[in-house]
C-alpha cells in the first residue's frame, strides 16, 4: 500500500543536508570516494556563503529525521562556468563541481557578489544537485511530490534577478520533467560518451543539460519555468541582520524562538522588529496597520502588524534577498 503522505515545500537549512546526501547518494554518480567524502562539507560552506539555496519536498507524515523525499539546490554561478556547461563539460555538473572545489577552483558566487549582480545585471542560477524517494509512493503521490519539488524551487529562486536558468537532472523521468515545465535542451551528452568510447548510461542514470534564457522566457511566457524569470527590485532595503530576522520569522518562529536560534537577547530582536517597522512605515505608510487606540496591549499591536508585513513578504520575496543598493553602498554593508 502507498504510504501516507503529508508534503510541504520548503528552503531547507544546514540541519537536511545529511538526509540531502543520502537520497543524492541513490542516484549513484561517479563521485571520487574524496569528492564524496568532502560533499556535505562543500554544501554547508555555499550555504553558510549564500551561493547556494537548498529546495526540498518533506513528508510530514513520517518520522523526524527520514522526511525528505525530494530537494534540489539552487547555485550561483559565473557567466563562465554557464558557457562551459553549455559546450565542453563532462556530463554530471555536480561531480564536476565537487572536483573544482577539492581544486580550490569553485566557479560560484560570493555573498556579495550576489547582491551586486542580483541589483545589476541579474544572476546565472544553477541546479545539480538533486534526489527523489521513489519507493512507497503511488504514481499519483509522485506527480503530488514533482508539484511541491516545483514548488520549492520557485521558493528557493523567486525574489532574485535571473537572467539564466541551467538543470542537470539525472534520468529520462526528471528530464521530462524539466522539459515539459518549459526548459530547453542544451546538452544530451551523446557526443561525449561518443567521443570517450564509453557505454551510454541506463535511462534512469542518463543526464542532460537543459535550460532557460531570459529572453527564451518572454517569449513563451505560458511555461512554469518562465515565472522564475519574474523580478522587480525590492522597496525596502532591509539590511541583512533584518532580512535573516524576517526570514526566521517567515518560518514561523516566535521572538522567543527567534532570540534563541539567532543567539540574541529578547531586547535586541525587539529593536530590530522596530526598526523595521520604521523603514516600512517610511516608504509605504497604508503597508501596515495604524496603531491601536490607547487602552490595547503593546503586543497585539506588534502582532497585527507583524501578521501584515509576513503576508506581504510572502508575496514579495525580493525583500529578503542580497542586493547592494547604490544608494546605500557608501553606509553600513546590506550583506
Amino acid at each position: 500500500m502507498p504510504e501516507a503522505i503529508n508534503l510541504i515545500a520548503r528552503k531547507g537549512t544546514v540541519e537536511d543536508l545529511a538526509e540531502c546526501c543520502a537520497l543524492h547518494g541513490s542516484l549513484g554518480l561517479p563521485y571520487t570516494k574524496r569528492s564524496w567524502r568532502i560533499l556535505p562539507e562543500m554544501w554547508r560552506t555555499l550555504l553558510s556563503g549564500g551561493a547556494m539555496q537548498l529546495c526540498l519536498v518533506a513528508n510530514r507524515a513520517r518520522l523526524v529525521g527520514s522526511r525528505i523525499v525530494s530537494f534540489s539546490t539552487v547555485l550561483f554561478v559565473t557567466d563562465e562556468f554557464c558557457s562551459e556547461a553549455r559546450s565542453k563539460l563532462r556530463p554530471y555538473l555536480g561531480v564536476e563541481l565537487a572536483r573544482q572545489y577539492l581544486s580550490r577552483e569553485l566557479p560560484v558566487l560570493n555573498r556579495e557578489q550576489v547582491a551586486r549582480a542580483n541589483a545589476g545585471d541579474g544572476l546565472n542560477v544553477i541546479t545539480c544537485f538533486e534526489g527523489l524517494a521513489h519507493d512507497g509512493f503511488s504514481p499519483e503521490q509522485l506527480l503530488a511530490v514533482r508539484g511541491k519539488q516545483n514548488e520549492a524551487l520557485h521558493l528557493g529562486i523567486s525574489g532574485y534577478h535571473v537572467k539564466e536558468f541551467l538543470a542537470d537532472p539525472v534520468g529520462e523521468e526528471t528530464s521530462q520533467w524539466m522539459l515539459d515545465a518549459g526548459a530547453r535542451l542544451r546538452r544530451d551528452y551523446s557526443n561525449y560518451f561518443r567521443k570517450h568510447h564509453l557505454p551510454k548510461p541506463e535511462s534512469s542514470r542518463r543526464p542532460c543539460l537543459v535550460g532557460l534564457s531570459k529572453e527564451e522566457a518572454l517569449a513563451h511566457p505560458g511555461c512554469n519555468i518562465a515565472g522564475l524569470f519574474v523580478y522587480t527590485a525590492p522597496r525596502f532595503h532591509f539590511s541583512r541582520s533584518e532580512r535573516v530576522l524576517l526570514q526566521h520569522a517567515l518560518m514561523g518562529e516566535t521572538c522567543e524562538k527567534v532570540a534563541a536560534s539567532l543567539f540574541l537577547s529578547p531586547w535586541t530582536v525587539k529593536k530590530r522588529w522596530h526598526a523595521i517597522y520604521d523603514r516600512v512605515a517610511d516608504i509605504d505608510s497604508e503597508l501596515l496597520p495604524p496603531p491601536i487606540a490607547y487602552g490595547a496591549r503593546p503586543s497585539s499591536r506588534g502582532a497585527e502588524r507583524r501578521r501584515h508585513l509576513l503576508n506581504y513578504l510572502r508575496q514579495h520575496l525580493e525583500e529578503l534577498r542580497p542586493y547592494a543598493s547604490p544608494r546605500r553602498r557608501t553606509g553600513r554593508s546590506l550583506l
